[in-house]
């Protein structure tokens, strides 16, 4: 491709050589009408003085008789003179119709350019008149001389008008090339900032040229600059406010293009869908997707707004709700689609959870209630005219009313410590003395059953924690094992530093919980044997309060058991930066 100074440049050279080349051409026809013009006037003084050197001879002799003398007059071979008479007659061929020679018998003198049909070329002719001595024409003198003669006057003048036309191009070039460097040089600098600005460099401007048009041209094209640089701020900080609001969105944001290509898909999209953002850009959303989210955004690609809940295994193993609707253009046209992805696995765990708490709550209402119910109805019917069994009845309402304000009491306990509204008063406290003292107030239970209650816990190990709460988690950890173990069996509690924890565990040797029962027994309500937990009093609130306790203090709680071995119940606590005292649970 030729650049704009090549072509600035040749167009200048061929303008002045067309010019060259006309002017020459001119000059030329100029020339050879003066050369002719000149030998024309030769050529007619020539017959002029021969025409008055014959008036002598006029009355003497024929004027056709002195044409050997006038021969001796030529002054180059190819001119000719011939004299002609009165009467039309010559020595040497001529042509009756030379306006010339009719002029001169006319009396006038006569020149003429023409062919001449006896010598085969264009030749300059000139005629005068001879007089007589009584005055009239006794005859005419005709000159003529070869026009080439004209053309080889021209020939001489070539060279030197080739050389002039060379120095004129020469001249042409450096003035052309001069002016088309300095005019291209500004338009080179306005490319040279174009590319950087195409490349993202907004800080390149056009320097001011001196020309009044370039310079406007600098004015016009650095204004447009600014403002495409201030355009492109503004872009790029509402799109950079744009991306942090929908990055730090909770809600998955999913857009396609009218090609059905993904043209954003955010973090929490990514983090939802488990797919990389870098693999979705710029994919169709058919292949990145797939299932039914693909489907939505095609059905929103074409003017509808859908929403559906996605059940697990659609989209992951969680519950989406998903929502798309179509993006459109100022002329209202639809140009792709957008599906806000929002994860309702908790609310609808929640939702399940708060279902089992009103069925569970209820169905641990019923029972006593129902008991209560029943012994009241007995003793209204008379019983309570029998001191015995008066006495008896108000003592299982009494324990049933125990059982209610325990199960009460556990249920505002752990929504307390679900909601995080329960302080800790962490203060440090010995972990195996703790562990010693509650043993000790158990032990009355464990005699009970006939079983053997040890402690392994050495003095000294102190950890920051709430006395009353941990002191909690071990009665209720004790007291299940008690509960679960048959009589003969043993239940054995330990206390164990370990680096920067304290770990304390509660084992038995009952008849353990199966293994698809593990994972559920921190679960609210959960029981593995129902009707007995509840004949000995259990609410099966017990664990999941322990377990949040736990955790409040920075700690975890974890269960091992195997069918007909035991089980074992493991705590452990942070010794050094664990909660603060103002944390709440």
């Amino acid at each position: 491709m030729r650049s704009i100074r090549w072509k600035l440049t040749s167009s200048y050279l061929l303008l002045v050589l067309l010019v060259l080349v006309l002017v020459t051409a001119y000059g030329a026809r100029a020339l050879h009408r003066s050369y002719v013009n000149s030998y024309v006037y030769a050529v007619s003084i020539q017959a002029k003085v021969i025409s008055l050197m014959m008036r002598e001879y006029a009355g003497e002799r024929n004027l056709a008789d002195l044409q050997p003398m006038v021969q001796a007059l030529r002054w180059r071979r190819e001119a000719t003179i011939t004299l002609i008479d009165a009467t039309g007659r010559s020595s040497q061929p001529l042509d009756p119709a030379a306006p010339e020679v009719a002029a001169a018998f006319a009396g006038r003198e006569g020149q003429a350019v023409r062919f001449d049909p006896a010598t085969g070329e264009v030749r300059v002719f000139a005629a005068a008149p001879v007089l007589g001595p009584d005055g009239r024409i006794a005859g005419v003198v005709q000159v003529s001389a070869p026009e080439a003669w004209v053309w080889r006057q021209l020939r001489r003048q070539v060279p030197g008008a080739l050389g002039a036309v060379l120095v004129g191009l020469l001249a042409a070039w450096l003035v052309g090339s001069r002016l088309s460097r300095r005019l291209t040089r500004p338009l080179l600098q306005l490319g040279q900032v174009a590319e950087r600005l195409a490349a993202g460099d907004f800080a390149g401007r056009v320097p001011q040229d001196d020309t009044e048009e370039l310079a406007r041209l600098g004015r016009t094209f650095n204004t447009m600059a600014d403002r495409l640089q201030r355009t492109i701020a503004e872009i790029t900080a509402e799109r950079k406010k744009l991306e942090a609001i929908v990055s730090g969105m909770t809600d998955g944001v999913v857009a396609t293009d009218r090609h059905g290509q993904v043209v954003l898909f955010t973090r929490a999209a990514a983090e939802m869908l488990g797919i990389s953002p870098d693999a979705a850009l710029g994919r169709p959303a058919r292949e990145v997707l797939r299932g039914r989210l693909a489907v939505l955004l095609e059905e929103a690609a074409r003017g509808r707004v859908v929403a559906e809940e996605l059940p697990p295994g659609l989209v992951g193993d969680r519950v989406v709700d998903v929502h798309c609707a179509p993006y459109r253009d100022d002329r209202g046209e639809v140009i792709g689609a957008v599906a806000v992805l929002r994860d309702a696995t908790e609310l609808r765990r929640t939702e399940r959870l708060r279902r089992e708490l009103t069925a569970n709550v209820s169905h641990e209402l019923r029972t006593p209630l129902t008991s209560i119910k029943g012994f009241t109805e007995t003793l209204l019917d008379g019983a309570m005219r029998d001191e015995a069994t008066c006495r008896r009845f108000l003592t299982i309402i009494q324990s049933e009313v125990d059982r209610l304000v325990k199960l009460v009491d556990d249920l505002l306990d752990l929504s307390r410590l679900e909601s995080r509204h329960v302080t800790l008063d962490l203060q440090p406290v010995d972990v195996g003395a703790l562990a010693a003292h509650t043993a000790d107030k158990l032990r009355p239970l464990a005699d009970a059953g006939g079983l053997t209650l040890l402690v392994q816990a050495p003095p000294g190990v102190v950890a920051p924690a709430d006395r009353d709460r941990l002191e909690q988690v071990l009665t209720n950890l004790i007291d299940n094992a008690l509960k679960y173990t048959p009589p003969g069996g043993r239940v054995e509690v330990s206390v164990v530093p370990r680096g920067e924890e304290v770990e304390v565990t509660v084992s038995d040797t009952g008849r353990g919980i199966p293994p698809e029962d593990l994972p559920h027994v921190f679960e609210r309500f959960y029981r593995v044997d129902r009707s007995r937990t509840r004949g000995s009093g259990g609410t099966g609130l017990g664990l999941a309060i322990a377990r949040h306790i736990v955790e409040a203090h920075g700690g975890r709680i974890s269960v091992r058991s195997r069918p007909g071995e035991g089980t074992t119940f493991t705590v452990t606590l942070p010794r050094n930066g664990g909660p603060r005292p103002d944390r709440t649970a």
